[in-house]
């Protein structure tokens, strides 16, 4: 099976994060963390190790192509949304958070919880 690819391009993803150019967006991404800081740094050092193999699915949200990702942290499963708005341009995360539910990925199934199937923390 042909992995799939993302709508937006990875390396131009990075770029902007790693520049600073990027928007962690309230709830289902800065409320996760206590602080401000804490969100971004969270952000950046996750962006920073996406691979295509940590690739789902892009989807339609409003007027925007999002692009999802699935990735551990530590040994916990996590959603990560994005888009990049040209308009500024700068990376625009949506939602990045604990899994709910396991996600496919183009690397396999990422799954909620632990990875040793411990239950969450």
């Amino acid at each position: 099976m042909k992995a799939k690819a993302p709508h937006w391009p990875l390396a131009r993803v990075k770029e902007l994060v790693a520049d600073g150019r990027v928007f962690v967006q309230r709830t289902r991404a800065l409320d996760m963390f206590p602080t401000l800081e804490a969100a971004y740094g969270a952000v950046e050092t996750a962006v920073a190790g996406l691979t295509p193999r940590c690739f789902a699915q892009s989807t339609t949200q409003a007027f925007d192509v999002c692009d999802v990702y699935g990735i551990y942290r530590g040994d916990e499963g996590w959603y990560l949304k994005l888009c990049i708005d040209e308009g500024v341009p700068e990376v625009a995360i949506l939602s990045f958070h604990r899994l709910e539910r396991p996600l496919r990925t183009n690397g396999g199934e990422i799954k909620p919880g632990r990875t040793g199937g411990s239950g969450n923390s």
